[in-house]
């Protein structure tokens, strides 16, 4: 995954602006880190009245309840990040789809 250095004040619904991108969640401890698609996070957080579209990435990461699996402690952020066999001919096909 190749983040995007955005702030930890963007909203989860800037996802919009960068087409193919992924949620990273990562330990600030040990690095470990896991994807996750943004729709459903912003889907799970509507339906338990705790934010949505608005709700910043540190916010989020803030929810976060449960320990790293590597070095089990909570030290979590979230950031934007693109796979790594995301050309920019698939972000121009990604765009396009979600415009229309």
């Amino acid at each position: 995954m190749r983040p995007l250095h955005t702030g930890a004040d963007t909203p989860l619904g800037a996802f919009q602006r960068y087409p193919g991108c992924r949620v990273l969640l990562s330990c600030a401890a040990c690095a470990w880190s896991k994807s996750y698609r943004p729709e459903p996070m912003i889907e799970r957080l509507r339906k338990l009245r705790a934010g949505g579209y608005e709700t910043t990435l540190a916010d989020a990461a803030r929810r976060v309840a449960w320990n790293c699996p590597r070095c089990q402690r909570m030290r979590w952020r979230f950031e934007f990040a693109l796979p790594e066999g995301l050309d920019e001919r698939e972000m121009r096909r990604l765009a396009n789809q979600y415009r229309n």
